[in-house]
C-alpha cells in the first residue's frame, strides 16, 4: 500500500493512506504548494500529485440517521451510534459537501445525489409495491 507523508513547517506527517490524504486536501491541512511525498520518493508540491484537487473537490456521500437526523451513520447497513435502531440501506438520507462547503439538503438535478435518489426511488419500489 502506498504510503504519503505531508510536511509542516519542521515536521513530517505520516505515513497517511491516501484517503487520509484527501481528507487533508478537503479540510484545507493541505493546499496546492504544501510539500508532500509518496513511500520514499522526494518531496514535491501537492498540486503535482495527479487527480488529488480534483477527487478532493468532488462531492462525497454522507449517511445519517432519519430518525436522529444530525448523527453520521457509516453506509448502511448500519446501527445508529445515538439510537441504536438497524438502519437499512434504503431508509437513508443523502446529504452532499463540497470541499470546504458544507451544503445540508442540497438539491441537484443531475450528479451524484440525483443518480443515487433516482436509484433509491427505483429502490423502495421493488421493496414496498403498491
Amino acid at each position: 500500500m502506498t504510503a504519503w507523508y505531508v510536511q509542516r513547517e519542521h515536521e513530517e506527517l505520516g505515513p497517511l493512506r491516501p484517503a487520509e490524504l484527501l481528507t487533508l486536501v478537503r479540510d484545507g491541512s493541505v493546499l496546492a504548494e504544501t510539500r508532500v511525498r509518496k513511500d520514499d520518493s522526494p518531496w514535491f508540491a501537492a498540486s503535482e500529485v495527479g487527480g488529488l484537487f480534483e477527487a478532493a473537490r468532488r462531492p462525497t456521500i454522507e449517511h445519517f440517521c432519519p430518525h436522529c437526523e444530525d448523527v453520521r451513520v457509516s453506509a448502511p447497513p448500519s446501527t445508529c451510534p445515538k439510537c441504536d435502531r438497524i438502519l437499512a440501506k434504503t431508509r437513508q438520507r443523502i446529504i452532499e459537501h463540497s470541499i470546504g462547503k458544507p451544503s445540508a439538503g442540497l438539491v441537484m438535478p443531475n450528479g451524484p445525489a440525483a443518480s443515487a435518489r433516482r436509484w433509491l426511488q427505483r429502490r423502495i419500489g421493488k421493496d414496498h409495491p403498491s
